[in-house]
């Protein structure tokens, strides 16, 4: 147990490195860099799985993502996500924090939720990598870090009679998606665009299922 509470505070110590006034100094700019020792450590079992054909360390990134959060101040949150697609998902959330319209509950690593993807979403937290199957056993493109969650609760995802999460049970049909609550994700708005400039697609155009809260690189 104390091994575990000293991991768990070295980690909070590296991801709280970029906020306040060195995020001011860096003009709030999304950053990517190798993921450091401690949070490799602290992912396995977690967010990357040994049983799993998880994708290697080096072919992962942690981003340090500036957002706004449900009151309008300047934080900076932490993504897991592929090398390959660092830059776009760096790209479209610069655009989303420089244009001032939108904003972001909370964004931890999933890993502080012992990688358990509907306690993260309970939790309202936007995340990305998670290395684990969907419900039908295929790999999740989070699996691959290749998809981004955003504020699931007022973003939720929708299958039949099954809201994830009970939280997002407000949110999850076409009327209750007004434009002005705080949190929601519609389509047109600048977090649909900014990731489509980037080439990823909203789970918000699914057909048989929705996924309010999902963005992939190639729509999965």
């Amino acid at each position: 147990m104390t091994s575990k509470i000293h991991c768990l505070r070295a980690v909070a110590l590296l991801l709280s490195l970029v906020t306040g006034a060195e995020a001011k100094a860096q003009g709030a700019k999304a950053t990517a860099g190798p993921i450091p020792d401690a949070i490799w450590a602290y992912m396995q079992g977690r967010s990357w799985r040994a049983e799993l054909p998880c994708p290697g360390r080096e072919q992962l990134v942690l981003l340090r993502v500036p957002y706004l959060d449900f009151d309008g101040n300047s934080q900076t949150g932490s993504l897991i996500v592929a090398r390959s697609v660092a830059n776009a998902v760096a790209a479209a959330f610069q655009e989303i924090y420089d244009s001032g319209k939108f904003r972001i509950y909370r964004m931890s690593l999933i890993d502080e939720f012992e990688g358990d993807d509907a306690r993260s979403m309970a939790a309202n937290n936007t995340s990305a990598f998670n290395c684990r199957t969907t419900d039908r056993g295929a790999m999740s493109r989070h699996a691959y870090g290749m998809a981004v969650d955003i504020n699931p609760v007022q973003n939720p995802y929708r299958e039949g009679n099954l809201t994830e999460p009970e939280a997002g049970r407000a949110y999850d049909e076409p009327y209750k998606r007004r434009r002005d609550i705080v949190g929601i994700i519609v389509d047109g708005d600048v977090v649909t665009r900014a990731f489509a400039r980037q080439g990823w697609r909203w789970g918000g155009h699914w057909k048989r299922s929705i996924d309010y809260q999902h963005f992939s690189n190639d729509g999965h």
